[in-house]
């Protein structure tokens, strides 16, 4: 598992400890993981949009089809824009 650093405002960071002090959660990592993991499959069906896309790409980039390098180039710029 990675470690990533994250701001709260204060706001939040009450309702998180409160989430902890009353014993849903052990502590604040178990608390945002948890929350994160509710929030990413809100939007699960946007994310596997966005993977076959991502393939899609691939196999563009991959193909002759690229113009010279035009293609693949604009391809490859919209992708560092994700």
């Amino acid at each position: 598992m990675k470690v990533v650093p994250v701001r709260l405002d204060d706001r939040k960071l009450k309702d998180l400890d409160l989430l902890v002090k009353a014993g849903i959660y052990k502590n604040r990592s178990e608390a945002l993981r948890k929350i994160i993991e509710n929030g990413m499959k809100k939007v699960e069906a946007e994310i596997e949009y966005l993977k076959k896309i991502d393939e899609i790409v691939d196999k563009i980039i991959d193909s002759e089809l690229n113009f010279g390098g035009m293609l693949r180039k604009s391809l490859e710029e919209v992708r560092d824009r994700w």
